[in-house]
């Protein structure tokens, strides 16, 4: 899929980490680091939580859709704050009040209040908070390391959000497995805020690469109508949403898969959380090191394709070792394509409206995730997962052809104009 062009990257030190040169951006990737790994462990503990409760695939798919689809709605809200006040001191609100929210999860989850609905409301709030935190965090990182590092920089916020997938739901199945129990888990989710926060605080601001501040209400149509004439771009966020509505549903799909058809139990479904994330992880160090313009097409397409051939062998797994080798294919796939989407659309924005652009982008990819599990995830109760997971891969492979047609018919309306 072709964009508006890339600027060149410096080569200064190691080209896969040169973005941590810059020092507000290492103490943010070692704070987002932490926290992350903290977000992935509740995020296992209580979809193995909720599912054990309920025994339906739905309410796990719930659970993850309330945390992040209010961002679908209020995504551009958020954007427009960020363009408004200074986004490190925003940041420090919207952390502080997770950091809250994921202590309050904890006291309930530790209390034993075995109440899902409860635990939807609460995840229903954070992600309120989210939809103004996501797109400020990606509008922020070009005062973080300037325009030139800004592919480097993203691709590696891919990397440290996939470490901590990694990381994360290992941790949580090693602690089930030792009979810690979920309270704990999400106890630690809490405390890792702390590392975030602190990484806000200790940065220097006269160092944060200074943007024009927006004085009038930023406005969704404004946005939308910056977008318009770049219909590359557009095609893009479409197929972004696209991409996750019908890739990420496969982790809500997981305990489900590992129960019935795997025969195994919660620290299988945390073990092939973890190969989503190693795929991921890979996927994330492969752009940061070789991600440049020319690249860019290949890696778009390459992540299109791995990721719904991956769901397909997903589907027809029934033991351990193809379904992670397909899981961490589903991780690398996804991540090839949308850090190198992210990347693009930060760079396809103006200064004076990147937080706005940023949180269309935001809604983009956070709402297709909860439309998607809120779509798969029942029917996964009333059909069977295996057929809804070969679901996922057939609609990926379907949504690239049709954006692809429209790509197509784009250049050549741009190559008659042209003459």
């Amino acid at each position: 899929m072709s964009v508006e062009p890339l600027p060149p990257e410096p080569r200064r030190g190691l080209a896969t980490f040169r973005a941590l040169r810059h020092r507000n951006y290492a103490l943010y990737f070692a704070g987002q680091l932490v926290s992350l790994t903290g977000t992935w462990l509740q995020t296992a503990a209580l979809v193995g939580l909720v599912y054990a409760w309920t025994g339906l695939s739905s309410w796990p798919a719930w659970i993850v859709a309330a945390q992040i689809g209010p961002t679908l709605l209020l995504g551009p809200l958020g954007g427009g704050l960020a363009d408004r006040f200074p986004k490190r001191e925003l940041l420090l609100v919207t952390q502080t009040i997770l950091a809250a929210l994921a202590a309050a999860v904890a006291v309930v989850v530790w209390a034993d209040v075995r109440s899902p609905l409860l635990l939807l409301a609460l995840c229903l709030v954070n992600g309120v908070v989210v939809a103004v935190d996501f797109p400020a965090r990606l509008a922020f990182v070009v005062q973080l390391v300037g325009r030139a590092d800004v592919v480097n920089a993203v691709a590696l916020n891919a990397l440290m959000f996939n470490a901590s997938r990694l990381v994360g739901p290992a941790l949580a199945g090693w602690l089930l497995v030792q009979g810690v129990g979920p309270g704990p888990c999400l106890a630690l989710n809490a405390a890792s805020y702390v590392a975030v926060l602190a990484a806000l605080l200790a940065m220097r601001p006269a160092e944060l690469h200074r943007e024009p501040r927006v004085t009038t209400r930023p406005r969704l149509r404004d946005g939308l109508a910056y977008l318009a004439g770049r219909p590359r771009v557009v095609l893009l966020l479409v197929m972004t949403g696209l991409l996750s509505a019908f890739g990420w549903p496969v982790q809500a799909l997981l305990p489900a898969l590992v129960e019935r058809h795997l025969n195994a139990g919660p620290d299988v479904y945390a073990l092939l959380l973890s190969a989503i994330g190693a795929g991921a992880l890979v996927a994330a160090l492969a752009v940061a090191t070789f991600g440049s313009p020319a690249r860019r097409l290949n890696f778009l397409i390459a992540g299109v394709v791995l990721a719904a051939c991956s769901l397909l062998v997903l589907a027809q797994a029934r033991a351990f070792v193809p379904a992670a080798l397909a899981a961490s294919g589903v991780g690398a796939g996804m991540i090839l394509f949308l850090a190198t989407s992210q990347a693009t659309v930060q760079l396809s924005a103006a200064d004076h409206n990147r937080g706005l652009i940023m949180g269309i982008y935001g809604s983009v990819i956070s709402g297709g995730q909860p439309l998607g599990n809120l779509v798969f995830g029942p029917l996964a109760d009333a059909w069977h997962v295996p057929g809804v997971v070969t679901v996922l891969g057939v609609g990926i492979l379907a949504s690239a052809g049709v954006v692809g047609l429209l790509l197509l018919r784009c250049r050549a309306e741009e190559s008659a104009r042209l003459r």
